[in-house]
C-alpha cells in the first residue's frame, strides 16, 4: 500500500523513475505489483539491493516471477550482489534482458567493470573531478551513467548537477534527491526542481549560497 501511494505521489510531482531498496527477504515482486496496478507504465523502478541478493539466483528467481505476473517496470538492477564477483554480473548481462547496474566510484573499479563487461549502466559519483573521470571513461565505453546520492545538502547537490550537465554519458534519471527529503539544505535558495528536472544553477561558482543563519540554527554540539 505505501509503494503504490508513493508512485502515485512521484506520477503527481512528474517524476518517472523510482529507486527501491531491497533485501532477498522483501517483498518486492508483490511491491513493484502494486506500483504497477497504481500508475501503470508511468513510473519505472530502479531495483538496488545493495549486493544484498547474495547471488545470482536470487535475481534469476525475481525476474521469474516478474514475469509470470506481467510486471515489467523495472527500468534496472542495481548492484544485486557482490560486486567483487564481475564474472557473476557478466552471467546476469547474458540471461537477462532488463540492465544491470553498477555502483561504483572510482576509475580503477571502473575500468574493471568495462574490461569484464560486467554492466549495461552505471552509478557514480564522488568529488566533481573524479566523477567526470568517471564519466569520461563510461562515455569511451559506451555505458550510460546516472549520479548517486547520500541524501546530501544543497551544496553538494549543487556540484552533482554541475557534473552531470557537463557529463555527456551522464544521461540516466539521478539520485539527486536531498533536496525533497531535508528539513533544510542549508543554502539561500533551494535547487529548482519541476517535473523530475533539476535547473543547473547559475550563479558564480556552484550557484549557490551558505544559509549561514541555518547553519547556525541546526548546529548541533555536545560534551565531550
Amino acid at each position: 500500500q505505501d509503494a503504490a501511494a508513493l508512485a502515485r505521489t512521484c506520477v503527481q510531482q512528474g517524476y518517472s523513475v523510482l529507486k527501491m531498496k531491497a533485501t532477498a527477504d522483501d517483498q518486492i515482486v508483490e511491491r513493484l505489483q502494486a506500483i504497477q496496478d497504481a500508475v501503470g507504465d508511468k513510473l519505472h523502478v530502479v531495483v538496488d539491493p545493495n549486493q544484498r541478493f547474495h547471488h545470482p539466483v536470487k535475481l534469476f528467481a525475481v525476474v521469474d516471477q516478474l514475469k509470470e505476473r506481467g510486471i515489467t517496470n523495472v527500468q534496472c538492477y542495481e548492484s544485486p550482489y557482490d560486486q567483487k564477483n564481475l564474472d557473476w554480473y557478466t552471467l546476469a548481462r547474458q540471461k537477462l534482458s532488463t540492465p544491470i547496474a553498477l555502483h561504483l566510484n572510482g576509475a580503477a573499479e571502473i575500468k574493471e567493470a568495462v574490461k569484464h563487461e560486467a554492466c549495461d549502466w552505471l552509478n557514480i559519483g564522488g568529488p566533481l573531478v573524479a566523477t567526470y573521470k568517471q564519466a569520461a571513461i563510461a562515455e569511451a565505453a559506451g555505458i550510460p551513467c546516472w549520479h548517486g546520492s547520500g541524501v546530501d545538502l544543497g551544496i553538494a547537490e549543487a556540484s552533482y548537477a554541475h557534473v552531470c550537465a557537463a557529463s555527456k554519458a551522464i544521461t540516466l534519471t539521478s539520485d539527486i534527491c536531498g533536496e525533497t527529503l531535508r528539513v533544510d539544505d542549508l543554502i539561500t535558495e533551494p535547487l529548482k526542481i519541476r517535473d523530475g528536472h533539476v535547473r543547473v544553477p547559475e550563479g558564480p561558482g556552484l550557484g549557490v549560497t551558505l544559509d549561514e543563519a541555518a547553519v547556525e540554527r541546526y548546529r548541533v554540539a555536545g560534551d565531550s
